[in-house]
Formats: C-alpha cells, structure tokens, sequence
C-alpha cells in the first residue's frame, strides 16, 4: 500500500509513462479516492510532459524523457535527498521545457534562414551565368560587326584607289579575250603608265585545278612577260588584280592570263586563257 507521499512523488513518473501497472493502479486509485492535491499535481506535470513533443517532435521525445527520469526517480537508499517545494519545483521544469522549445524554434530559424540564403545564392549564380551567357553572345557579335566593319573599310579604300586611277589622265584600256584552247571568257585591264597603277577585272573564268593557280602578266618590248600578279575566281567567276606598271621594262604591248602552279613562277610555264594586246 503506497503512502499519500509516496503517490506524490511518483506523479511525474505517471506522466511519463514509467510506472509498471501495479503502481499505476495504486495511484489510479488514490486519485479516484477524491485526492485533489495529487490531481492538481498530476494535470501540471502532463501539462510539462505536453509540451515536449509538441515543440521538438516524436525524435526528440525519447531523449526527454529519459533525461526528465533521471532528474525525477527518486534517489538510492541511503543517500540524502533534498526535495524543493512543488511551488518551486513545477515552474523550474516548465522554465526547463520552455528553453527547450525556445531553442529549438531558434535552431528552427536558423536553418531556414539559411535554408533561404542558399536559394538565394543558387538564383543570383544561375542569374550570373545567364550574364555571362549573354556577354559573351555579345562579344561574338561584336566581333563579327568589326569584322564587317573592316571588310567595309577595306573595300572602300579599294574604291577610293580604283576612283583615283579611273579619274586619272592618261588611263589606258586592255581588253582580253579567250584563246582559241581556252574556254569563254574575257577580262578588262585598266592601267595608268605615268601613275604606275593598273586593275585587272577577269569574268566568267572556271576555277583551277588544287594546286593550280591563274597569273597575270604584262608582254613589256625589253623584258617580256613580268608577273603582275596571282588570283581565284569567286564562285561567280568574277577576278580582281589591283597592280602596278613596270617602270623599266619598256612599253607594254599586250596582257595576259595564264595557268601555273601556286605560287606562281618567274616565267609562263601554262597554257595561256586569256589574251589582248595594247
């Protein structure tokens, strides 16, 4: 038969749940006899144990409690026990459950604050490598823009030149044609021998073998054939040659186009495809 006392300081452990059944009938009954006190005692100490998993979570739980038996069995035979109040000893183990909680809502806090920085971070890292995706699509353009930028430039100082030579006096006119071996085709010579300047226009010319290359060359009356310069045809058979005069070679009597190894070589070795004289 447990005493009034006895069944007091078992009530936490009722809350709990660690009482076996025989002690947990004794105080079943006790509390069905009419015993106010230990009622009271008993509804704080499940108000204490009530808020631990409702803060911490079914993890956390068993943990507490163990901790909670610890500081609530009651001490080995002989030792000495001091026993507070129920006035104090009820607020302390709230005041414990409330940090408790209060910590762990903190720790809770925590980790979604960085729980948002770290999507926070993620989003400006992918914004950032969509910059830099774009910077880099707007280099490349802007490269190619230079790129036409200075083909535009190249090609309007090749017009300036070739204005100057057209505005010049004295300019001179050479019309080739087609050998008799040679396919269709023709070319224009424009040249200016005081100013020491010529173009070469080529139209309709097929393209030449790999490793091939056409030649042009100014037929002078002291030196024969000099080189006046290498060419491709562009897919529209179109050519361009902008070259110079000889000086010392004495007058011009024809122009020429022959084939010749690339790289082209001192003297005509190919067959001639185009020819008109001066």
């Amino acid at each position: 038969m447990m005493t009034h006392e006895e069944i007091q300081a078992d009530l936490s452990l009722l809350a709990l749940g660690a009482l076996d059944a025989d002690e947990r009938r004794a105080i079943e009954e006790h509390l069905r006899a009419g015993c106010q006190a230990c009622e009271r005692e008993l509804a704080s100490w499940n108000e204490i144990v009530g808020l631990m998993p409702l803060e911490l979570g079914d993890a956390a739980s068993p943990n507490l409690k163990s901790a909670l038996l610890a500081r609530v069995r009651p001490a080995p035979v002989g030792a000495k026990v001091i026993r507070l109040p129920r006035w104090v000893a009820v607020p302390l183990a709230a005041a414990a459950a409330l940090l408790i909680a209060v910590g762990v809502s903190h720790d809770a806090r925590l980790r979604g604050d960085l729980d948002a920085q770290r999507e926070s971070a993620d989003r400006l890292r992918a914004e950032l490598d969509g910059a830099q995706g774009e910077l880099k699509r707007i280099g490349r353009l802007l490269a190619e823009r230079e790129q036409d930028v200075a083909s535009l430039r190249a090609a309007l100082a090749s017009a300036e030149e070739s204005l100057t030579l057209l505005q010049a006096p004295g300019l001179r006119l050479v019309r080739l044609k087609e050998t008799p071996e040679a396919r269709p085709a023709e070319g224009h010579v424009l040249f200016n021998p005081e100013g020491g300047r010529a173009l070469f226009y080529g139209f309709e010319l097929p393209p030449v073998p790999a490793g091939k290359t056409y030649e042009l060359w100014w037929i002078t009356d002291k030196q024969g054939p000099i080189n006046a310069g290498l060419f491709h045809p562009d897919e529209r058979g179109l050519s361009r040659v902008d070259t110079s005069v000889p000086t010392t070679a004495g007058a011009i009597q024809a122009a020429a186009v022959t084939i010749e190894p690339a790289g082209g070589t001192p003297k005509p070795t190919g067959p001639m495809v185009l020819l008109g004289k001066s």
